[in-house]
């Protein structure tokens, strides 16, 4: 009696696998419809052996799904989700925004990466913070938890989970570090210092008379201007403007040294230099603005001027861009050479702010001049000396018997 041959087939939705006649397996699987056509898409894989191409087909589509191009079939794993995530910010936050993002989530990853969205508790998070803070300072830690409540908040929207359990944890305590700045007159002892460095046997920086004269600007400028190092080493030529009989700079870029595969979104206005160095505009829309300088000031910045292409930057040091290690080697040594107490070169951005508001200045020309978006961050560059809190309080306590 003839039997009738069984044919297995595999369940609905799982794929196919053959092997062809040169002995190659493949495996393919037909995946949602391309959004934009609206026809079928097929991931095909091929390898040696069955299992092989099952694998290589997985991974295919593990990569789509982390990339956004798929959509999740279950509730992926944080690793998964965090890919994700950062593939849809990409084009959303500028490049230097991303590199952060990107190093804040490789440390959360370590931690609980692994864990299934839905299975992240807030004590998960804790004890994630917890782990962290034996390497990282407390500030840095508070950041990845941030980062976390992000990433969670958009699974929350993409309705992969009901609630942030973020939200829930109790978050990494720390104590911002007071920033100490220079007292009034020091800051000029430091910039002749740097003009007229002390002399020293063996001299690593190798700086001429031309270097010192532009490090004394420099540091001018910062305790003048309170301008942002990137700031400072972005100013070209046609930012030099008069507005209203006024000399000062109109700030509208910043330099920032970039990932080599760092992508540059098309709505953001950048101008390459060289190698990994770009302009790109300040940190905030409020960071476009213009800053008086005193006479001086414009008269020996318009003699840098005068010796560059123009547009090519003021402040550079053998015709490449300036980095913070190189400013930052030339400050200590003036500080040193003055007799002066180690305070950072960021601290003249706070020293700025401080005197300009012991002057008197109103809030919002306060915030104006230092590029900020809130009279509250503005505070947090102000330093009030005890003397000057004495006077005030003395003003303030003449009401009594008027």
């Amino acid at each position: 009696m003839n039997t009738k041959e069984t044919t297995h087939r595999r369940p609905k939705g799982s794929g196919s696998e053959w092997k062809d006649a040169n002995g190659v397996w493949h495996a393919r699987k037909e995946i949602a419809p391309n959004p934009q056509t609206g026809k079928r898409r097929l991931v095909e894989a091929r390898g040696a052996t069955k299992t092989a191409a099952r694998q290589k087909l997985q991974a295919k589509l593990e990569k789509m799904q982390r990339e956004g191009t798929t959509p999740l079939t279950n509730t992926p794993t944080l690793d998964v989700w965090i890919d994700r995530w950062l593939t849809q910010t990409a084009m959303n936050v500028k490049p230097r925004t991303l590199e952060t993002y990107r190093s804040d989530c490789n440390a959360i990853r370590r931690q609980i990466g692994g864990m299934r969205l839905d299975k992240i508790t807030p004590g998960d998070i804790e004890r994630m913070c917890a782990q962290l803070n034996q390497t990282r300072s407390g500030k840095t830690v508070h950041n990845h938890y941030i980062r976390l409540q992000q990433i969670l908040n958009a699974a929350v929207r993409e309705q992969l989970i009901p609630t942030n359990p973020a939200l829930a944890a109790m978050p990494p305590r720390y104590e911002p570090r007071e920033t100490r700045i220079l007292d009034p007159g020091q800051p000029q002892q430091a910039i002749e210092a740097a003009r007229r460095p002390a002399h020293r046997k063996w001299d690593m920086l190798q700086d001429d008379d031309t270097d010192r004269a532009m490090w004394a600007l420099m540091f001018d400028l910062a305790f003048e201007t309170g301008m942002r190092q990137g700031e400072r080493f972005a100013i070209t030529p046609e930012e030099l403007v008069t507005k209203g009989g006024v000399h000062g700079i109109q700030i509208d870029w910043e330099l920032q040294r970039l990932s080599p595969d760092a992508v540059i979104p098309n709505w953001l206005d950048a101008r390459h230099l060289e190698g990994r160095f770009w302009l790109l505009p300040p940190k905030s829309r409020q960071g476009r603005r213009f800053i008086p300088v005193s006479e001086n000031t414009w008269i020996r910045l318009h003699e840098r001027a005068a010796k560059c292409e123009p547009n090519g930057l003021l402040f550079t040091r053998q015709g490449h861009p300036l980095t913070n290690n190189v400013e930052r080697l030339r400050w200590q040594r003036a500080l040193e050479d003055a007799g002066l107490p180690y305070v950072t070169m960021r601290a003249a951005r706070h020293f700025f702010s401080t005197h300009l508001a012991e002057t008197g200045a109103p809030e919002d020309a306060r915030k104006a001049m230092m590029g900020h978006a809130k009279i509250t961050t503005t505070a947090g560059y102000t330093h009030w000396s005890p003397e000057r809190l004495a006077q005030l309080a003395d003003q303030a306590r003449q009401a009594i018997n008027a």
